[in-house]
């Protein structure tokens, strides 16, 4: 595989990462009883849309050289909803950041007993679900246009 083709298969990835997240955000849309299910159905949601800008290796790009979408060119409010997602994938939903959670300890001793008590920060609220989908819709109406040039530069005259 050439370095143009698989730079292709990398951003077709993308896009489907992107699809995925839509399509469980859309199966959400008409939950009534937001379930523990719901829940997990969402937060994997934001894990795929985060999962093209995290990085990815491949044949030609290894490492710190591997391949990473670049921030979408959207408005500066999807902007800050987009960096939102990944935060929350960093720091909550792919991984446990300590700091989220400003954690205090409390120790004593109850009838000779040790006893410990850990007062933390709730998790943090995940966005609103419309405006993770505006969000998609609007990325990947970028993307279309990216991918049909990257495919017209591999395959000119087909």
């Amino acid at each position: 595989m050439t370095t143009a083709e698989e730079e292709y298969v990398h951003y077709t990835g993308c896009c489907d990462s992107l699809n995925s997240t839509w399509r469980i955000l859309q199966e959400l849309l008409p939950v009534e009883k937001k379930a523990v299910i719901y829940d997990a159905a969402f937060r994997f949601a934001l894990i795929e849309y985060a999962k093209p800008y995290k990085r990815s290796d491949g044949a030609h790009r290894k490492g710190r050289n591997g391949y990473v979408l670049p921030t979408p060119k959207l408005p500066a409010d999807e902007l800050v909803l987009h960096k939102q997602i990944l935060d929350l994938r960093d720091k909550l939903l792919a991984h446990s950041d300590l700091t989220l959670k400003g954690a205090m300890v409390s120790l004593a001793r109850f009838d000779g007993r040790a006893s410990i008590c850990i007062a933390q920060n709730g998790p943090l609220p995940l966005p609103d679900l419309n405006t993770v989908i505006h969000l998609v819709e609007a990325t990947l109406t970028l993307m279309y246009v990216e991918k049909a040039r990257m495919l017209e530069a591999l395959a000119p005259n087909f």
